[in-house]
């Protein structure tokens, strides 16, 4: 279920392309399958970040099963991918990881 949330000040371009993108990032550097992946992209927003409206992201990232041995990657992936996409320096994105517990999150009428 990993759900990956990007909220940035750029405007995005091609938003449908960018979800494809961050959609197979995401399942390959998790290492799930890209089935289970949601992805949501919330450009333009009003975004400061040490003072500056320069081009910035905060990224939230869920996914059952994920540790902390696995977040170092996952912060370099997700910042190459958005240098690379939009032109962000890594020096201006946030990135929260999250891993809720199973029972938390509910999918298809139940919860995994």
């Amino acid at each position: 279920m990993p759900y990956l949330h990007l909220h940035t000040n750029v405007t995005v371009d091609d938003s449908a392309a960018l979800l494809r993108r961050c959609s197979s990032v995401t399942a390959a550097a998790l290492g799930k399958p890209e089935s289970y992946v949601m992805i949501e992209i919330s450009d333009r927003q009003p975004m400061l970040f040490a003072g500056s409206d320069a081009p910035l992201a905060f990224v939230e990232l869920k996914s059952l099963g994920l540790n902390s041995s696995q977040t170092g990657n996952l912060s370099a992936t997700l910042c190459d991918l958005l240098q690379q996409e939009l032109g962000i320096d890594a020096g201006r994105i946030y990135i929260e990881f999250a891993a809720p517990e199973r029972a938390m999150f509910g999918w298809n009428g139940g919860t995994f």
